[in-house]
């Protein structure tokens, strides 16, 4: 019997001690087939209702995306922004969102629709195309 320093483990686990060694058969290892469970499971998982999020839940998927790349770093910026106390929609009326806290529900879809809408109207073209960005995440996810 032989006996190895740990300081030379690494010798050992690359050394070639054929007298050692046991025949093993080889086991087949296919792919095992798809469950029907899950995809059907996944793309429930995948889709998040934009229209009842809470600001704190947007910056997070925000920050996930724009961490694997899949955001830039303006639209990451727009999602994750705080949000003001009153707001235009497309009309041109003032809304009053001062009750929306970090854990409240909040239809983001709808109050970036209507600032790019007001983009279009008086904005410029740096500022309609973030919007569109942003609501291009928001069909993305």
């Amino acid at each position: 019997m032989e006996i190895y320093s740990l300081r030379s483990s690494n010798n050992f686990l690359f050394r070639d001690n054929s007298r050692n060694a046991r025949s093993v058969g080889s086991a087949d290892f296919g792919k095992a087939p798809k469950s029907d469970a899950g995809p059907g499971f996944e793309e429930t998982v995948k889709r998040i209702d934009f229209t009842r999020v809470s600001p704190r839940e947007l910056r997070e998927i925000a920050r996930e995306y724009y961490d694997m790349g899949k955001i830039s770093q303006d639209t990451w910026l727009e999602l994750s922004s705080e949000l003001p106390t009153q707001t235009l929609n497309a009309n041109g009326e003032v809304i009053d969102i001062t009750e929306v806290t970090d854990d409240t529900d909040f239809d983001f879809v709808a109050y970036f629709s209507d600032r790019a809408e007001i983009a279009r109207s008086i904005g410029t073209a740096d500022e309609v195309e973030k919007m569109q960005d942003v609501l291009s995440f928001f069909a993305l996810v």
